[in-house]
């Protein structure tokens, strides 16, 4: 999404969902339910992709961690 904080699927989605791919953002600390849902279902196998310069909590549950460099293309 662009200049919007909404979700892309319903929260109940999470616990359908085999993997994630967060960009940009930290639900740990902007959306904490959900970014505790999204880390058990990471604990209950599925599988994250975290795309983000800064080191999130949910950086440390990825599968990948994509720390791109800001002003690189």
């Amino acid at each position: 999404m662009l200049g919007t904080g909404a979700a892309t699927n319903a929260f109940d989605d999470i616990e359908l969902a085999r993997t994630f791919l967060i960009c940009g953002c930290n639900p740990t600390e902007n959306h904490p339910i959900v970014g505790a849902r999204i880390k058990q279902a990471v604990q209950n196998g599925a599988k994250l992709i975290v795309v983000d310069p800064r080191r999130t909590e949910l950086a440390d549950y990825a599968d990948l961690h994509l720390a791109l460099r800001p002003g690189t293309t």
